[in-house]
C-alpha cells in the first residue's frame, strides 16, 4: 500500500479540513540541575513531553465561509475534542491556536493555522465522598441525640413510689419486646445464651439507673446497638426495624403531675428503642451488600418513611439528627444503586430447568442457584412456564 494511501481525511471534532503540511513537538520533559564547582549538569527527567501538533490546514470552495464557520465552531468549544491527525490517526486533543487567514488574493478560500495539545485523562486522585462513613457519621451524631432527649424527659426525681415502679415496668417491658423482635426468625442459636445473659444482667440492674436518665438512656440504647454487633447486615437491618416497630407505649389517662410524668417516662423509654432501632436498621443499611437496584431503593424508601415518621414528632435536635441520617442514608443508597443491575420480571415461555434458564438469561449455568432462591422454586428442576419470575438483568 502506497503512503499516501494511508492517510485519512482530516478532521476535528466531526468537521472535515484540507492539509498542506503537519509538525509536531515530541520529547522529554527534562529538568536540568547545574552545581556550584560541578562541570557537568544533572538531568531530571520528569517524563513524557505532552504531545502537540500543529497542522498547515484550509478550506475552500463556494460554501467555503460556512465550511469555516463550522471549524471555527469546533476550535472553540470548550473541552477536550477528537481531532484525525492526516497521517497519526485519531487522538484526543485540546485547542491551544486556530490561526485564520483570509485574503483577495486567494478568494473562495481561508486558511488556517491550527495548534492542538493532547488531552489525557486526569491520572491524579479526584475527591469522592465516602458515603457509607458519612452514615457511620451521622448515625452517632443520631445516638447522642437520642440519648440526651430521653435524659431531659425521664425523670423519677421528687416522685411518689409508684412512678419509680411504673418506670421500672416500662424499662422492662420494652426489653423484653425488643429481645423478641430481635430474634424473631433467627436461628444462629450460638448467640442466644450471651445475649440473653446481657439481658437479665441489664433488668437486673435497671432500678438502680431510674434515678440516673442519663446512664439508663446509654444503657437501653446501647443494648438495641448491639444488634448491629452481633449480627449480619441484612439481619441487623430487620431486627432493627422490628424494634422500632415492636416497642409502643400505652396512653393512660392524666389526672395529676405524678401521673403525667408516669406516662412521659413510658412514652420515653418507648421513644428511645424505637429511635435506636431505627439507627441500628440505617447502619445495617449502609453496610448490606444488595443484590439489584430494586433491593437498595426498597431498603432506602422504608427506612426514609420511617425516619420520617420518628422525626416528625421528635424535639428540634432530636429532629434535626434524624433528618441528616435520612439525608445521609439517601445519598448512599442512592449512589450504590446506580451501578447494580435491575430487578425485572421475565416470563418462561415454557417449563425448565433451573440451569437451562440460567444459560438462557445470563449465559451462565452458575446462576440457576440464585432463580430458584429469589423465586422460591419448589423444584430446581422445573421452573413454571407461563408464570413470572423475578430476575436480574444481564449487567
Amino acid at each position: 500500500m502506497a503512503w499516501r494511501d494511508q492517510w485519512q481525511t482530516a478532521t476535528f471534532r466531526g468537521v472535515k479540513f484540507r492539509f498542506r503540511s503537519a509538525s509536531a513537538v515530541l520529547g522529554r520533559r527534562n529538568v536540568v540541575h547545574s552545581y556550584p564547582g560541578r562541570d557537568d549538569p544533572y538531568v531530571e527527567d520528569m517524563g513524557r513531553k505532552a504531545r502537540e501538533f500543529t497542522l498547515e490546514a484550509f478550506v475552500l470552495g463556494t460554501d467555503y465561509m460556512a465550511w469555516r464557520d463550522q471549524l471555527e465552531a469546533a476550535c472553540e468549544q470548550s473541552g477536550p475534542g477528537e481531532l484525525v491527525h492526516p497521517t497519526r490517526g485519531r487522538m484526543q486533543v485540546a485547542v491551544q491556536d486556530c490561526r485564520p487567514t483570509e485574503s483577495v488574493d486567494a478568494g473562495g478560500m481561508a486558511s488556517y493555522s491550527l495548534s492542538f495539545i493532547e488531552a489525557g485523562g486526569n491520572a491524579f486522585p479526584t475527591v469522592r465522598v465516602d458515603t457509607q462513613a458519612a452514615i457511620t457519621v451521622a448515625a452517632d451524631a443520631a445516638v447522642a441525640a437520642i440519648r440526651a432527649d430521653f435524659a431531659n424527659k425521664f425523670s423519677i426525681s421528687g416522685m411518689p413510689s409508684f412512678v419509680s415502679v411504673r418506670a421500672l415496668a416500662s424499662v422492662n417491658s420494652a426489653l423484653d419486646t425488643a429481645y423478641g423482635a430481635t430474634l424473631r426468625g433467627f436461628a444462629q442459636v450460638n448467640v442466644l445464651p450471651g445475649i440473653y445473659a446481657d439481658l437479665s444482667t441489664l433488668k437486673g440492674q435497671a432500678e438502680q439507673w431510674l434515678s440516673l436518665p442519663a446512664t439508663l438512656g446509654e444503657k437501653l440504647s446501647a443494648q438495641v446497638e448491639m444488634i448491629g454487633d452481633l449480627f449480619n447486615a441484612e439481619h441487623a437491618y430487620s431486627a432493627g426495624g422490628a424494634v422500632a416497630e415492636s416497642v409502643s407505649a400505652q396512653p393512660s389517662n392524666i389526672s395529676t403531675p405524678a401521673q403525667a410524668q408516669a406516662t412521659q417516662n413510658a412514652v420515653a423509654v418507648a421513644q428511645l428503642m424505637q429511635r435506636s432501632g431505627l439507627v441500628v436498621a440505617a447502619r445495617a443499611a449502609g453496610a448490606i451488600s444488595y443484590a439489584s437496584s430494586n433491593d437498595a431503593l426498597l431498603v432506602r424508601d422504608s427506612l426514609v418513611d420511617r425516619l420520617d415518621a420518628a422525626a416528625e414528632i421528635a424535639s428540634d435536635e432530636v429532629y434535626f439528627a434524624l433528618s441528616n441520617l435520612r439525608a445521609v442514608l439517601v445519598r448512599d443508597i442512592g449512589a450504590r444503586a446506580a451501578n447494580l443491575t435491575r430487578l425485572i420480571q421475565y416470563t418462561p415461555g415454557q417449563t425448565l430447568p433451573a440451569i437451562v434458564l440460567a444459560y438462557k438469561l445470563y449465559g451462565d449455568a452458575e446462576r440457576a442457584d440464585e432463580i430458584v432462591a429469589r423465586n422460591r422454586v419448589r423444584h430446581a428442576g422445573f421452573v413454571p412456564g407461563g408464570q413470572p419470575l423475578e430476575v436480574l438483568t444481564n449487567g
